[in-house]
């Protein structure tokens, strides 16, 4: 009768290591600061046509927003039309891939549709027109297939070899064990590029393109040390008992 008057220990004590387990693991996770993205992201009915839709805006709206005379306008030419940028699109978009392989198809992807879209709205806008040397006047232009064409596929052929990469890149830093080392590629890359560009093409083009390229570099720098801090906060926290 006493037995049967005892609470429910084994029970309680079950319940109750499952509630810790269950909150370890939560806080666990939360301290190795993961990237959650939706579910719905990793779908491949949604992951291959935003990739694709992604590339086509940014590939239309570097040439395009050449035509605008705003500073803003300059800003965002410089911005989107830079190489780091293109690296970011297959890199973020890789980020919503769900699988490597995906990832890496989707970079890609992204990359291809946005050469493609590049140069046909730079076509678009005359800059393959050359002079037609049949005409005696010298006034007749033709379209100039072929440096459209070799440009074009010269930079596909660099979009398939860097979108798988860079797709893969993506998905290593949501929540892989190689998730800080895949944060650092981007800024990384900001920081390469702008470097050169300010050293070799800043002093040509004005103070607003040298403003641009300091404050992209500045950002990267800072996005650099932030990713370094959640590196150190991380490691730190998985080294406390019990963590």
């Amino acid at each position: 009768m006493h037995q049967t008057g005892l609470p429910n220990t084994r029970t309680g004590t079950g319940s109750e290591s499952d509630t810790y387990s269950t909150d370890t693991r939560a806080d666990t996770a939360r301290s190795r600061f993961p990237l959650r993205l939706p579910l719905h992201a990793h779908s491949p009915l949604v992951a291959y046509p935003l990739a694709l839709a992604i590339g086509v805006i940014l590939g239309a709206s570097g040439p395009l927003l050449l035509a605008t005379d705003a500073p803003f306008g300059q800003v965002a030419h410089l911005t989107l039309s830079a190489g780091w940028s293109w690296a970011a699109l297959a890199y973020f978009v890789g980020m919503a891939g769900g699988s490597k392989r995906r990832s890496a198809a989707t970079g890609t992807l992204a990359l291809m549709s946005a050469v493609c879209v590049y140069y046909a709205t730079k076509a678009q806008q005359g800059a393959y027109l050359a002079a037609d040397l049949s005409d005696p006047t010298g006034q007749a232009t033709q379209f100039d297939w072929d440096g459209f064409i070799s440009k074009t596929l010269l930079w596909c052929v660099f979009a398939l070899l860097l979108g798988p990469l860079l797709g893969a890149a993506g998905n290593l830093s949501r929540n892989s064990a190689y998730r800080f080392p895949g944060r650092l590629v981007i800024p990384l890359v900001v920081i390469v590029e702008t470097t050169m560009r300010l050293g070799a093409e800043a002093d040509l083009q004005g103070s607003l393109t040298t403003t641009t390229w300091s404050a992209t570099r500045a950002a990267a720098i800072a996005a650099l040390i932030a990713v370094a801090v959640l590196a150190a906060l991380d490691s730190r926290r998985r080294r406390r008992p019990g963590a």
